[in-house]
């Protein structure tokens, strides 16, 4: 069979399609192995978050309050009482102070003692109130009890910070004598005695 021959025309209209195509090839290949390669590096190695926790993102409500776990195994967050309008009330410190100090003659009667007196209280609200209004009411015998126990101290009783908090301690045994009920099993609201004012008045 004889070859078949293309005149000049035919071959340049046919090189002139062959660039086109050729370069519309190379573009393609390339396209495919830049899609290829994005497919593959993009994909993540670990899993995204589930539909529930994102579900359960999206519809929480914002204004709930939330707990640290940590907290709460150590210990450290109070446990708020519920009130009957169906508000939290924390435990606190309440104080109650003598509206006049103390004064008494030391046991070795050399010299005079003046002191101003705070108890304190911790609780919620109800229980702060009442307690407050139970050493309000057995002020008379409180005072009583205290004048007691001063006058009883010598100079040698409380001549140094040790010995004085000695003095607080027997004065909060004294007054939740008074004021807590002797068979009730439940811890006192009454923490604390301090003294606000403590003076020692030597004679000479």
């Amino acid at each position: 069979m004889d070859d078949v021959e293309l005149n000049p025309k035919q071959s340049g209209l046919l090189q002139r399609f062959m660039l086109p195509l050729t370069i519309l090839g190379c573009v393609t290949v390339v396209l495919m192995l830049f899609v290829v390669g994005y497919l593959t590096l993009s994909t993540p190695d670990t899993p995204t978050e589930d539909i529930k926790t994102v579900i359960g993102k999206a519809t929480a409500d914002p204004n709930e309050e939330t707990f640290n776990d940590e907290a709460a195994e150590d210990g450290e967050t109070e446990q708020p009482t519920q009130l009957s309008d169906g508000q939290f009330d924390f435990d606190r410190h309440r104080y109650y102070s003598f509206p006049l100090p103390f004064v008494s003659n030391l046991a070795s009667g050399k010299g005079m003692l003046t002191v101003e007196i705070a108890i304190a209280t911790y609780g919620n609200t109800l229980t702060g109130e009442a307690i407050i209004k139970k050493l309000e009411s057995f002020n008379p015998k409180i005072r009583s009890a205290i004048n007691l126990r001063l006058a009883q101290q010598k100079l040698a009783d409380i001549d140094s910070v040790e010995k004085r908090k000695k003095l607080t301690a027997q004065l909060l045994d004294d007054i939740k004598l008074i004021v807590d009920k002797p068979d009730t099993e439940q811890p006192s609201a009454i923490t604390d005695v301090h003294f606000v004012k403590f003076v020692i008045s030597e004679a000479y």
